[in-house]
């Protein structure tokens, strides 16, 4: 066969709606939702730090961002104050900039010799509501990407069906269906937790 009836043949044949391939893109769309929200969360802290604040944090060292745990140990000192032993000295302000450009927190790190501090202002209740008014708005935004994704596998779904069972359509539509509502039961879940947590002063 010419390469062009071959093309025309493999376009005619109708999609393996149920092949691994196919919800591929929407997992993958999916999971970076929830990482993100996950990721953006982790910056609002409702009571005393923990190293989890900084995984987020790259410092630019050897010629390339590396995250901070490859670079330093961080430890909680206090309620108030975190202590990052950089495991190469003369990193330390470069340490110290990565943590300072630490975006929605507001850090204003110190170096003292190999080590970076950090004061770490325990949120008032105010700040509290804010932050966890802030994270309500970030789970929303989360959920409407998922409405997004939704609606973009349905569309993929529409052009893919052509010519196959109206069983499997619905079938697949389900699943789809599925997929996006367990993605939006994980940011509901995670969103009461970070509200729990703010709220509480943990």
């Amino acid at each position: 066969k010419a390469p062009a009836a071959d093309a025309a043949a493999a376009a005619a044949e109708p999609a393996d709606l149920f092949s691994d391939d196919f919800d591929a893109p929407l997992i993958k769309s999916l999971d970076a939702t929830v990482a993100r929200l996950e990721e953006t969360l982790e910056t609002m802290r409702g009571g005393a730090p923990t190293p989890a604040l900084f995984e987020r944090c790259k410092v630019d060292a050897y010629g390339a961002p590396q995250p901070l745990s490859a670079v330093a140990h961080v430890s909680i000192a206090s309620p108030t104050l975190v202590r990052i032993a950089c495991f190469d000295p003369q990193l330390a302000p470069a340490v110290a900039a990565a943590i300072g450009s630490l975006e929605g927190l507001g850090l204003r790190p110190a170096v003292q010799g190999a080590d970076v501090s950090v004061n770490v202002a325990r949120p008032s209740k105010e700040q509290r509501a804010a932050l966890a008014k802030a994270a309500a708005q970030a789970a929303e935004a989360a959920r409407a990407k998922t409405r997004t994704h939704r609606k973009d596998a349905h569309d993929r779904l529409k052009k893919a069906a052509a010519g196959a069972p109206e069983d499997d359509v619905r079938s697949k539509k389900a699943d789809i269906d599925k997929l996006v509502d367990d993605a939006a039961k994980t940011v509901s879940r995670l969103a009461d937790e970070k509200k729990r947590a703010i709220e509480s002063g943990d």
